[in-house]
């Protein structure tokens, strides 16, 4: 049984808690599961500064606080599919070695800047791969190369690793015209906002409840939401 919601209002359900505990406890449904969780890469914030003491364009972003949650990857076997996530090119074998679903596509996101230091590249793009049992029919044509622009380092973000509503947008759009959508890691909700902009019911599960209270101010605005 799944724990009383955090936040319930216009389709949109909010529990805050363990993904692993809350999953198994929502009842059967039709739709999609998208969502960004930890990459497993042992994430921090970009800190190199120019002779002069500055970045170019601008601050680090260093004002929310360490990720220690992404330093290994979660079991995504609890993950119901059909799934569309995010994620880093060097664990896509350690990703699909746990999801029982066969992968359909993998999406490039090329961002419009850099968002790491060379290692031996600059990386510009994260992956979003979908996984179903059976094959994928989406609601229009789109290449496998998602051209978005990345919220700022130094722009106002919700969280840290914080995904343009945009994107999530074109994403939930793409993979169907109607549906429940499942984050099982919800962060500060962007997923959740963009659902509820699409006129679709979503539910949402985040363990730290400081970004369920920002998920729910958010769920709260009006359409127009960074």
């Amino acid at each position: 049984m799944a724990p009383r919601p955090y936040y319930e209002e216009g389709g949109i359900v909010i529990f805050h808690g363990d993904a692993r505990e809350i999953l198994p406890g929502l009842e059967a449904r039709e739709g999609w599961t998208v969502t960004d969780p930890p990459f497993g890469i042992g994430d921090a914030p970009i800190t190199g500064r120019k002779p002069g003491g500055k970045r170019p364009r601008g601050g680090n972003n260093d004002y929310h606080p360490p990720s220690p949650w992404d330093l290994e990857l979660p079991d995504f076997s609890i993950l119901p599919t059909p799934c569309a996530m995010f994620g880093n090119w060097r664990k896509r074998p350690a990703v699909e070695a746990m999801i029982s679903a066969p992968i359909r596509t993998e999406i490039i996101w090329a961002k419009d800047m850099h968002t790491g230091p060379p290692c031996p590249v600059a990386r510009q793009d994260e992956r979003i791969w979908v996984f179903s049992e059976a094959a994928i029919k989406p609601t229009r044509f789109e290449t496998s190369i998602w051209n978005e622009a990345v919220i700022p380092t130094w722009g106002h973000r919700h969280h840290k690793n914080e995904k343009p509503i945009a994107l999530m947008k074109r994403l939930i759009s793409w993979l169907s015209e109607s549906g429940r959508v499942v984050d099982p890691f919800m962060g500060s909700g962007t997923t959740l906002r963009a659902a509820k902009d699409l006129g679709r019911p979503a539910v949402g599960i985040e363990i730290s409840e400081r970004y369920c209270e920002i998920a729910a101010d958010r769920l709260c605005q009006g359409v127009l939401d960074l």
